[in-house]
């Protein structure tokens, strides 16, 4: 298990082809930009959301990434562009390239906060009516709803702090830690702070 994790940038916008070749290729939207990925590429970047059968606090690294994208030619070569390019974030949580991650990004939520459970008011569900996905304790259910209304997502933990009365610092590992578990079934998406 790696200390590193790996954490896609940007909305999958679906698979295009070129309208002089016919060759598809995958969409995805980063800011304002549309960056156009071939498939392996897309595959890869795929991969960094995370796997359902993943370890809840097992961080989702390089070498799961690279051990799950079976069939690709050089997944590697496909992983290192793609951290280039910024559309794969590597952070080590607790180190200060997580922090300056967080000045540099947001968390935006793609599915509907459903509220708190009748039975544990301390859990939260995100999904759509009728069929939650995600649940999420207290604070991160508060930084998942209204953490993109800020400028990035070290000043969304800072507004959550407030909120919650815990330390930006901890929300932002704890976030960290809870990340793939959001990105996996595409309930939120990281993008760059505008």
């Amino acid at each position: 298990m790696s200390d590193r994790m790996l954490l896609p940038i940007g909305h999958s916008l679906g698979v295009s082809a070129d309208p002089a070749t016919g060759e598809p290729f995958h969409r995805v939207r980063v800011g304002p930009d549309v960056v156009r990925l071939p498939h392996d590429r897309f595959f890869v970047w795929a991969l960094t959301h995370g796997a359902p059968e993943r370890v809840e606090g097992e961080l989702w690294g390089p070498d799961e990434v690279l051990d799950a994208a079976v069939g690709v030619a050089d997944p590697g070569g496909a992983l290192a562009g793609l951290i280039e390019d910024g559309l794969v974030a590597s952070v080590v949580p607790g180190a200060p390239e997580a922090l300056a991650f967080a000045r540099t990004h947001q968390l935006r939520p793609l599915m509907l906060g459903l509220g708190n459970r009748p039975d544990d008011p301390e859990t939260y569900e995100v999904g759509l009516p009728g069929e939650p996905l995600v649940r999420l304790g207290a604070t991160l259910a508060h930084l998942y709803l209204w953490g993109h209304l800020r400028a990035n997502l070290w000043v969304a933990c800072e507004a959550t702090g407030g909120v919650a009365e815990e330390t930006p610092e901890l929300i932002l590992a704890a976030t960290l830690e809870s990340l793939h578990g959001l990105l996996g079934p595409n309930a939120a998406y990281l993008d760059r702070a505008a």
